[in-house]
């Protein structure tokens, strides 16, 4: 097509638009309702769990999708019990599992409050689990002490030239006590037998579903009939202190899932007051308003019915596009209806002032719009779908809504404005024009001056930024509330009462054989690390059923017989209590997998009863997994996989973690440099001439420097939600600079003053309207969106700040007789 037949496409285009305006507003209409049907079956299909980001192929992703059938879950939900009376939270305690186990299996597993099991078992088979060398060191040291005592009480003993030593050989527990004894100090921390702090003020109880679900409905589910079974036992009848919390990863789930769900309706109603207010403030005509809000409402509507057939869910990164597409996508019919609100001004019909803004702005709105576009469609290459999703989302909200403003907004203006009794427009007061042209007419060189001396302090705070980039702490990215008096909050609690990482890294191999490898190469890897070993316990079948027992029973049954009662008896009483806990019981036998306490054997057996193909392993914190625990434990698991050359899995928080910052580092970049070409292409292409290609691209480089600039000052970290933050700041931010030069280019010389008042004020509003959209996000409870809405805010003002200032000023320094 050529260019005159582009420049006379309007003059075809509109007129149509308009005589068929019925049709066309009745098409809208349906497509909107349509759009909006399937909009809300979108939105009814909120992910809020971190796997849902993470690509298919992730390794983390697969092993949860082949395990979770095969295997026993180990995730869990804590009930925990606070108060100032011990004894009535135990009695709170019992009754309230008495409850919970009558609930469905289908709901719930198990309940786990107490160690009788372990205790008991640990009295019976404990001495199977000393090692057959400790046990004949033992029996060696027992054997030298009962010489010793016999010699001592031998009355020929005087006629010896030996004599008697000065004092009795130590019967010596050596290591063995310390190595051995380690799990019943653990139980013995609890008191009474629950899992209970010493001072009684705080009980946990362990809640486990039948299976890892991963989905809301699930896990609310179970929550919320715990949550139905605690208050039926009315807590503060048994302790006038008591209050109830929860934890663990249902809990954490649901509360997420929850916080995000407050979270969009809050924003969402702070968009939709404040756009308005904006719109009335700068337009103060509520023909504009409608015809704006029309054509938007069905770029949305649109947009997101169409995301359910193309994504069909949401998750942590995508909840939000919906402020996001409002506060962008509303751009073009801004600069559209201000156009036409301008040739009204200057004395035009409405019928020639929509023709003239449809033709004047379609150039420039066409680039800003479609850079957007192209920004958000550049996260879409990337396999991470907290990237890709929200790139295909948002890139075709930027496409629809510039689609939906130039087909809809000539008929709704023309109607609208046709039915008003309001015949005059308002003179325009152009404010943030009139405050830009001032600031370059005092001091055009000051700008250039302290525009390029803020990109190179940003480019100095970039080289200087310390440490690791990227958030590994993800307690710091979750609902605030959380830390107040949601999970988190009673997550310290469960710590208090354990003082251990509750959630292993769960590994599977193919054969048991394989398992085997596997772990012993794991353990080699932790003698390597020493003291900066990050695992507390790696526990398997052959931890948990003890080695050697065909050795081990005739050497304790000979230890049994030497450690009689009456030789006991002759101890100090505090070694007597340490030798008859290791003492075998009479009836000793060998351990098989059946004994051990289901707490201990039933994560490591498969779903089909198969043993010795699953290990676990606890991470050796407290609390939240920091950066360096998190890669050292991925390390050392895929690392050992590797190095035993089986074919094994692991699952875990700390992998999946590891997972999404492997994911920022690989897909983040790519995108980032696939959006800034698309970008300079799509300029390049539409302009075709140096001088405004360079003044458009040197505008959103400064601003998108004073941004990253301002955020490495500020120590902010990388994260799955805020990296977005640059590739979609190059396609919005290139949207005002272009305007300007258009404008600029098309009213020619001497112009500069008048294209910064008519056009800067309308690009101002459009910079309004999309920090609205992401300012909202810091009305959010979670603190991710909160960090995004921020930083995506500071790169709109930026980006503006560089178009109204930065780039006039290079324009005055290019053509000095400039009027302003």
């Amino acid at each position: 097509m050529t260019r005159e037949r582009l420049r006379d496409a309007p003059v075809r285009i509109v007129p149509w638009l308009v005589r068929r305006r019925r049709a066309v507003l009745g098409a809208a209409l349906v497509l909107a309702l349509a759009g909006a049907f399937f909009s809300v079956r979108l939105y009814g299909d909120l992910r809020a769990n971190v796997e849902e980001l993470l690509p298919e192929s992730a390794p983390s992703v697969v092993a949860a999708r082949e395990l979770g059938p095969r295997l026993h879950t180990v995730t869990h939900l804590s009930v925990v019990l606070q108060g100032e009376r011990g004894d009535a939270l135990e009695r709170l305690a019992d009754d309230l599992a008495a409850r919970l186990r009558r609930l469905p299996t289908s709901m719930v597993q198990s309940v786990e409050y107490r160690v009788d099991e372990q205790e008991a078992f640990l009295r019976r088979y404990g001495a199977l689990y000393l090692s057959l060398a400790d046990i004949r060191t033992l029996q060696a040291r027992l054997d030298t002490r009962v010489a010793w005592e016999k010699r001592r009480q031998n009355p020929l003993l005087a006629l010896v030239d030996e004599g008697e030593p000065d004092a009795p050989p130590a019967l010596d527990l050596g290591g063995v006590e310390g190595k051995y004894q380690e799990a019943a100090g653990v139980l013995a921390r609890f008191r009474n037998g629950y899992f209970q702090t010493p001072d009684g003020r705080l009980l946990v109880l362990l809640v486990r579903p039948p299976e890892s679900a991963s989905g809301h409905a699930t896990n609310k589910a179970l929550l919320d009939q715990v949550r139905a079974e605690v208050a039926a036992l009315e807590p503060r009848r048994y302790d006038p202190a008591a209050v109830v919390g929860y934890d663990g990863e249902v809990a954490d789930l649901v509360e997420e899932q929850e916080a995000l769900a407050s979270d969009l309706v809050s924003s969402t109603a702070v968009v939709l007051v404040l756009v308005l207010a904006a719109l009335w403030t700068y337009f103060r005509r509520w023909t504009a308003l409608l015809a704006i809000s029309g054509a938007l409402a069905v770029g949305c509507a649109v947009t997101f019915g169409a995301s359910w057939f193309l994504v069909g869910h949401l998750n942590a990164n995508t909840a939000f596009l919906g402020s996001i597409v409002v506060g962008n996508g509303i751009n073009v019919s801004i600069i559209v209806t201000a156009r036409y609100l301008e040739e009204r001004r200057g004395g035009a019909s409405i019928d020639d002032a929509i023709l003239r803004a449809w033709r004047d702005t379609l150039a420039p709105t066409f680039v800003a719009a479609f850079s957007a576009a192209l920004a958000y469609l550049s996260l879409a290459v990337t396999d991470f779908r907290g990237f890709s999703q929200f790139g295909v989302i948002g890139g075709m909200g930027m496409a629809l809504c510039w689609v939906t403003a130039y087909a809809l907004l000539p008929p709704l203006l023309v109607t609208l404005d046709r039915r008003s009794r309001r015949t005059s427009v308002a003179p325009h007061r152009p404010l943030v024009g009139a405050v830009a042209c001032a600031v370059l007419a005092r001091g055009a060189g000051a700008v250039r001056v302290a525009s390029a001396l803020l990109a190179c302090a940003a480019v100095a705070a970039v080289a200087l930024y310390p440490g690791d980039p990227i958030q590994y702490d993800l307690s710091k990215l979750r609902a605030a509330r959380s830390d107040r008096s949601g999970s988190m909050h009673w997550g310290h609690k469960v710590d208090e009462v354990f003082r251990a990482y509750l959630t292993p890294i769960v590994l599977r191999a193919e054969t048991a054989p394989e398992l085997d490898r596997v772990v012993a190469a794991l353990e080699a890897r932790r003698r390597a690390l020493g003291p900066d070993d990050p695992i507390r316990e790696i526990r398997s079948l052959a931890t948990v059923v003890p080695a050697e027992q065909e050795e081990k029973l005739p050497a304790l049954r000979r230890l049994r017989e030497g450690l009689t009662d009456a030789r006991l008896a002759q101890l100090e009483p505090g070694l007597r209590g340490k030798v008859l806990a290791l003492r075998p019981p009479p009836d000793l036998r060998a351990v098989t997998a059946r004994d051990v306490p289901s707490q201990l054997i039933l994560p490591l057996t498969e779903r089909d009863g198969t043993l010795g193909r699953v290990a676990l392993v606890f991470p050796r914190t407290l609390g939240p997994l920091d950066a360096r625990l998190l890669r050292r434990m991925t390390d050392l698991v895929r690392g050992s996989i590797a190095d035993a050359g089986a074919r094994a899995q692991a699952v875990g928080q700390s992998l999946l973690f590891d997972d999404i910052a492997a994911a920022i580092w690989r897909d983040g970049p790519r995108a980032t440099l696939v959006a800034f070409l698309a970008v300079c292409a799509l300029v390049v292409l539409v302009f075709r001439r140096a001088a405004p290609v360079l003044l458009v691209l040197g505008a959103l480089v400064v601003g998108v420097l004073w941004l990253v600039g301002a955020a490495a000052a500020a120590r902010v970290k990388v994260n799955f939600l805020n990296f977005v933050t640059l590739p979609i700041t190059f396609g919005i931010g290139v949207d005002y600079a272009v305007n300007v030069v258009q404008r600029w280019r098309a009213e020619g010389a001497g112009s500069l003053g008048r294209v910064l008042r008519e056009t800067g004020g309308a690009v101002a509003l459009c910079s309004a309207t999309t920090v609205i959209g992401y300012a909202s996000l810091l009305a959010a409870d979670n603190r991710a969106l909160r960090g995004f809405g921020l930083l995506a805010s500071l790169g709109e003002v930026a980006c503006l700040a560089a178009a109204l200032l930065a780039l006039p000023a290079a324009i005055l320094l290019r053509s000095p007789r400039e009027r302003l």
